[in-house]
């Protein structure tokens, strides 16, 4: 068997100088990877293989450190085979009788292997969150779906117990839905859902909670609107789905329910169910009224 040599290590193994930075050994890996010439490496400095940038880091940290600690090691450092090309690498450092032995390993395919990790990361978490919106978000109609609003009205009754803001729920239904479906096919009725769905994302702020409730009922809760608001945007709201034909002759109805939340006890675990209770009562009182109209819990006189 051949006896072993540094030759026969694949790494760059170099030998400089800490006070010229003078190279004084290059084995012969180094020497074929940083394109010098063998017969003339004394006029080599360590300046001239690695990068500028890698220069100032010497000077700044590696060279301190070693004359702190008698080593340094791990430290990421640029070499240039020519002045074109930069080759990551790792390298690692030990003082002895003013000689700094250096083994340096080039990392290019780690570094590759780092930014495809950062790549796969980046690509997972931007699946994972279009998971997330899948699972929060009504198929159809694009809103929010039932799980994903609770979870938003929660949150938002968190906020409102620090900071309260006038906050309207309502409970809006479409009159005659069945009938709709009946008449002119269910393929009609999943587009007159469609429509009013963009008709409530159009009329609502980004503050606002929409969502698909079920079936042919939507919830939108208000965020800082007041009673009088509240009433406004219902009458707009009316008008708007008004304008969505089912027939020459006839035009799409909604009826809706209100309540408005109280400033107190807001974090109760029920508290949602609360104020869903309060503006079905209301969308009923709507219903029993004639439909096409907005009734309101805090109006009602109940018995």
């Amino acid at each position: 068997m051949k006896t072993p040599t540094l030759e026969c290590f694949p790494c760059i193994l170099v030998v400089t100088d800490i006070h010229t930075n003078k190279l004084e050994y290059c084995n012969q890996y180094g020497t074929e990877l940083l394109n010098l010439d063998s017969d003339k490496l004394m006029t080599y400095g360590l300046f001239d293989i690695i990068s500028k940038a890698s220069s100032i880091f010497f000077e700044s940290y590696i060279r301190p450190t070693i004359v702190s600690t008698g080593s340094c090691q791990e430290v990421q450092i640029s070499l240039t085979p020519n002045t074109n090309e930069k080759v990551a690498s790792v390298a690692n450092a030990k003082l002895a009788d003013s000689k700094i032995y250096w083994s340096i390993y080039v990392a290019v395919a780690r570094d590759k292997l780092y930014q495809e990790l950062l790549s796969a990361r980046e690509h997972l978490e931007a699946k994972t969150e279009e998971l997330t919106l899948l699972t929060r978000v009504d198929p159809l109609t694009s809103l929010l779906n039932r799980r994903a609003a609770i979870d938003d009205f929660n949150q938002k009754t968190n906020e409102l117990d620090i900071n309260f803001t006038p906050t309207s729920i309502l409970l809006i239904d479409i009159d005659w839905f069945k009938k709709i479906n009946d008449i002119y096919g269910h393929d009609r009725g999943d587009e007159v859902l469609i429509t009013l769905s963009q008709t409530l994302k159009r009329s609502t702020n980004a503050s606002d909670i929409v969502a698909r409730w079920g079936g042919e009922e939507f919830l939108v809760i208000l965020n800082n609107s007041n009673t009088k608001d509240t009433q406004v945007f219902c009458q707009k709201l009316h008008i708007e789905a008004s304008s969505i034909t089912l027939s020459g002759s006839e035009n799409l109805s909604i009826s809706i329910g209100g309540s408005n939340l109280e400033e107190n006890n807001l974090t109760k675990p029920d508290i949602m169910e609360k104020y869903i209770k309060q503006a079905d009562i209301a969308l009923y009182e709507a219903k029993a009224k004639g439909r096409s109209r907005t009734e309101f819990f805090d109006h009602l006189h109940l018995t």
